[in-house]
């Protein structure tokens, strides 16, 4: 099989959900003693409170722990990807180069051996604190719908120096990062020009000259943890070129707090060299589709823990996708057939309780899904076709999906009320400006709306036009715009 090139991305800010760290807790044997050594390392500087959050069976949503604990968030987001990376690098996964989006390249350098799972926690903890000791007043980061250039534009036309560009993702996403005045000034010259602008889910303004007397803290604080030689390749976005030995990584890390990320240039330098395959390591798979929109050659992008279907489920047909092409050992994302039925119907069951069931109703399950099967076979034959090429799949009359939209009654609807409607329902659960809210922008990529979310409105969605049931299986990506969602409502014979 032939050599294939791959690079591991660590994400930054809003990559977590609830159950988490439950998920890889639960399945992995390896993730129980990374996550002890983070928390007895974390436990000194945060507390028991913030550090209990790892080990809950469910971890409050990202906005509660935004709200209520940020620095517990941010250890919870580091604690997922290394975690993550645990699972991969166990199952035979040796990439070529590592990269860290913002908070994520602390977890990049500590998978490439720099700094040990309690060092990172170490550094996470400290950076947390002399964010909240700098008392930064009222400040956010925002996502902009256009490219940097113009951004910039936008920013020299209000004219604050001590707000700017922090980050550069690809053409159609670029995050600003600085004073909330100045910000909410923007916004309203966006909002004027049609340009998408939304807040991020970020407890502080980072990448901005805001954070400098925050950096000198972090900087003191970090600067006797010893680094290690770096055993794989890590790749920075935000000095632009891969770390070496002779780095000194605690100040370049405190350095990150004003320095801009350029991830659409690391991106695009990667995959002109040879890198093919981009894994995400970390919850769900912000990073993984923006590197779908930078790179313009196919490339394979691999996100590994996602809440739609369970997570571990995700993680071990990642695992299987890695296998495909050489990545890691086949098998590595298996277990028995019972394991995997498990992985994929009831993560959330503990193994010896699904044993215990299986061994007691199995014949019955299965005597079920035959029958099940046998109904779907007969449906099938009468269902109507519905053109793929307008994003749908064979339906059914009693509203099933499978990867689609499905075929229903049509609904006398005018499509564009429609769209305004649902401008409004989703403008009124965000707290968004209804302006933001077009036909094909895309909720996660440009307004920061994260898949656990987007399944929350999906189901207020649901109930408001009484649609029949998404099956567990279908993403809420698959409705990733205002427009997709319309479609849906009007396919599946929705209440108008």
């Amino acid at each position: 099989m032939p050599e294939t090139s791959i690079a591991v991305l660590f994400p930054g800010q809003g990559a977590f959900y609830g159950r988490a760290l439950a998920d890889l807790r639960d399945e992995f044997p390896e993730v129980g003693p990374v996550l002890a050594e983070i928390g007895d390392a974390a436990r000194p500087l945060l507390g028991d409170r913030a550090v209990d959050q790892l080990f809950a069976t469910r971890t409050p949503d990202t906005e509660q722990l935004l709200r209520e604990a940020p620095e517990a968030l941010q250890l919870a987001i580091y604690a997922v990807s290394t975690a993550t990376y645990a699972v991969l690098k166990a199952r035979g996964l040796r990439p070529n180069v590592l990269i860290g989006h913002s908070l994520g390249e602390i977890a990049a350098l500590v998978a490439a051996g720099a700094f040990t799972p309690a060092e990172g926690a170490e550094i996470v903890c400290h950076r947390s604190i002399a964010l909240r000791e700098a008392g930064l007043g009222d400040a956010y980061m925002a996502a902009i719908g256009t490219d940097a250039g113009r951004a910039q534009r936008l920013v020299d036309l209000v004219g604050d120096p001590l707000t700017g560009i922090a980050v550069e993702n690809h053409a159609g996403q670029t995050v600003l990062s600085g004073r909330a005045e100045t910000l909410d000034t923007i916004g309203r010259l966006a909002a004027v020009l049609k340009i998408d602008f939304a807040r991020l889910k970020s407890p502080y303004a980072f990448h901005s000259p805001l954070l400098g007397p925050a950096a000198e803290k972090f900087a003191a604080r970090i600067a006797d943890i010893r680094q290690r030689p770096l055993e794989t390749t890590v790749h920075s976005p935000i000095t632009g070129r891969a770390y070496e030995d002779g780095d000194r990584l605690t100040e370049l890390l405190a350095g990150h707090f004003t320095a801009r990320v350029r991830f659409g240039d690391t991106v695009r330098e990667l995959a002109g060299t040879g890198v093919s395959v981009f894994v995400e390591s970390g919850a769900l798979d912000a990073l993984s589709r923006i590197t779908g929109r930078i790179v313009e050659s196919p490339v394979t992008t691999v996100p590994t823990l996602l809440p739609e279907a369970g997570g571990a489920a995700v993680l071990r047909q990642a695992l299987d996708r890695l296998a495909s092409v050489g990545a890691v050992a086949a098998g590595a994302g298996g277990g028995s057939p019972a394991d995997q039925l498990r992985a994929a119907l009831l993560s959330d069951v503990p193994a010896e309780d699904f044993e215990a069931f299986w061994n007691g109703r199995g014949v019955e399950v299965r005597a079920f899904a035959r029958e099940a099967y046998l109904t779907y076979l007969g449906a099938k034959e009468e269902e109507p076709s519905v053109d793929a090429a307008n994003g749908s799949l064979n339906g059914s009359l009693n509203g099933s999906l499978n990867g689609g939209v499905a075929a229903g009654p049509a609904a006398a609807v005018d499509r564009d009320t429609l769209v305004r409607q649902l401008a409004d329902i989703y403008a009124e659960a965000l707290e968004y400006p209804a302006e933001v809210f077009e036909e094909a922008t895309d909720l996660e990529a440009e307004l920061g709306v994260d898949s656990v979310k987007q399944t929350e409105l999906l189901v207020r969605v649901g109930n408001r036009y009484e649609l029949p049931p998404r099956p567990s299986d279908v993403r809420p990506a698959a409705y990733n715009t205002l427009g997709k969602i319309a479609d849906l409502i009007i396919a599946s014979g929705g209440s108008v």
